[in-house]
């Protein structure tokens, strides 16, 4: 049985990749004589992936809700829809972890247009990314199933 996702797994995470990140922005100058290139189209991507997450959440929630007019979610859906929240919180929590390094390291630099370019798109795509993080939290948490009740012990061969 799969277990539901642990929000300090999701810390864990973002320290990681949060050290792996702010390491890289100090070892990119080093190594090219320039600062870490960041890409506007990484915050785009993100901010899209979070919409469309927080999109197909909402719907899922109305097609699973009790007494709701929706269509049903088959239960194959269902049980995609949660493997697919529970790996975009994790990628969201790395992703954020990564930028937040970034934007952190960009910070000691922060007097050049490139610099204060690199930490304002670091910190869209952290928060967007962190967003993504918890939609993925609350959706894997609709489509969780109710826990099946107990069955009780029989004894065999005992009468009581």
């Amino acid at each position: 049985m799969i277990q539901q996702t642990k929000v300090g797994t999701l810390v864990v995470l973002s320290v990681l990749s949060s050290a792996i990140g702010w390491s890289l922005s100090q070892l990119w100058p080093i190594w090219f004589e320039q600062g870490i290139p960041i890409s506007v189209g990484s915050a785009v991507a993100m901010v899209l992936v979070t919409l469309s997450l927080l999109v197909w959440t909402l719907m899922t929630r109305a097609r699973l809700k009790p007494g709701s007019q929706a269509p049903r979610l088959h239960p194959l859906v269902a049980a995609r829809t949660a493997a697919l929240a529970m790996s975009t919180s994790r990628v969201g929590a790395l992703v954020f972890g990564f930028y937040f390094g970034v934007a952190l390291s960009s910070l000691a630099g922060a007097n050049s247009p490139a610099a204060n370019n690199r930490i304002v798109i670091s910190i869209i795509t952290a928060v967007a990314s962190l967003f993504t993080a918890a939609i993925a939290l609350w959706l894997e948490r609709i489509c969780r199933l109710p826990q099946p009740p107990a069955k009780p012990e029989v004894r065999n061969g005992s009468s009581a």
